[in-house]
C-alpha cells in the first residue's frame, strides 16, 4: 500500500488467524485507504486430506492451489508468500500478459547450476524447463478453473518424493509451460555464493531462507557477504508502521553482529559435513 496509488483488494487464506491478529491487520485501514480485505476461511482437509504433514511442511504451502476457485467471479489474481517485502508498485506484476499461460512465475535462476539440476533429475523435468519458485506468483484464474488444473495437482501428489512440496508440484503440472516473469518480481539472495546486484528496481523482496529479517535485530548492520541482512532494515521500517512492531522485536533471534558470526560459522560447518560446499 505503501507503493501504490491503486485500490487493492487482499484475500487472506485463513487457516487459522486469530481474531486479534485480524484486527491488527485490519487496523491498517486508520493508515490506508486504498484497500479493503476479505479473510477467506479454508478447510484444508477437504482438499488435501491425504497430504502428509512436518514439523517444515504443512498443509497450507497447499492453499495457493484453490485461489482460482475461492472467487470464482476473478479472473486474475496476484499471491504472495508472506516473508516478503514490497519496494515498488505491485500493480506493474498484476497488469504482466500472461499471453494464455495459466501461471506467471519467477524462474530461480540463481539455483540453475546447483540445487535446481538436483529437482530437475529427482522431478524427471524437461532439460530446458526453469524450475520457479512459488513464492510469488500470477494467475490465470479462469483458464486454471478451465482446465481443473486444481485436480490434477492433488493428482501429483502420491507419485513422487517431493522435498518441497507445493513448488515441485506447481513445477511438475507447469514443466516447461508457464510465462517467466522478470526475477524483480520475486528477488531472492539466499547466500552469499549466489548473491548478486538487481538490473532493475525490485518490486517484491523475498526472504526465501532460514534466516528472515524479523529474526535479525534492527540495530545489526546490513552486509553484503551475508545477503540474508539485506533490505532488512526496510523490513523493521514497515514492521514499525503496524501494530505487530513490539512482537516481532521481542522474539528477534539475532541480537547482536557476534550473533551473526556465529550462525555463519555453524552454517558453513553444517555444510561441509552434509557436502554441500567444497
Amino acid at each position: 500500500l505503501d507503493n501504490t496509488n491503486s485500490f487493492i483488494d487482499f484475500y487472506v487464506l485463513d487457516g487459522g488467524i486469530t481474531e486479534e491478529n485480524q484486527e491488527k491487520i485490519c487496523a491498517l485501514k486508520k493508515q490506508f485507504s486504498n484497500f479493503s480485505i476479505e479473510f477467506l476461511k479454508l478447510d484444508l482437509e477437504e482438499y488435501f486430506k491425504d497430504f502428509k504433514e512436518t514439523e517444515r511442511i504443512t498443509k497450507s504451502m497447499y492453499s495457493r492451489f484453490l485461489i482460482p476457485y475461492l472467487k470464482p467471479d476473478i479472473n486474475k489474481a496476484l499471491y504472495s508468500d508472506v516473508d516478503v517485502i514490497f519496494l515498488d508498485d505491485i500493480k506493474k506484476m498484476y497488469v504482466e500478459n500472461l499471453d494464455d499461460y495459466a501461471l506467471g512465475a519467477v524462474w530461480e535462476e540463481y539455483a540453475q547450476g546447483s540445487i535446481n539440476q538436483e529437482r530437475k533429475q529427482r522431478l524427471d523435468l524437461s532439460d530446458n524447463h526453469k524450475y520457479f519458485s512459488s513464492g510469488n506468483l500470477l494467475f490465470n484464474c479462469k483458464k486454471w478453473r478451465d482446465d481443473n488444473i486444481l485436480n490434477e495437482l492433488i493428482k501429483i501428489f502420491p507419485l513422487l518424493q517431493l522435498k518441497e512440496p507445493d513448488m515441485d508440484i506447481l513445477n511438475i503440472y507447469f514443466d516447461n509451460n508457464y510465462k517467466i516473469l522478470h526475477p524483480k518480481y520475486c528477488w531472492i539472495n539466499q547466500d552469499y555464493e549466489f548473491y548478486k546486484e538487481p538490473k532493475e528496481p525490485i518490486v517484491i523482496r523475498h526472504f526465501n531462507g532460514p534466516v528472515k529479517p524479523w529474526h535479525i535485530h534492527p540495530d545489526i548492520k546490513e552486509n553484503e557477504k551475508i545477503p540474508f541482512t539485506l533490505d532488512k532494515n526496510k523490513f523493521w521500517e514497515y514492521a514499525k508502521q503496524t501494530p505487530f512492531y513490539d512482537e516481532l522485536l521481542s522474539n528477534v533471534k539475532y541480537n547482536t553482529n557476534q550473533d551473526m558470526q556465529k550462525y555463519m560459522v555453524l552454517k558453513l560447518i553444517q555444510e561441509r559435513r552434509n557436502g554441500t560446499q567444497g
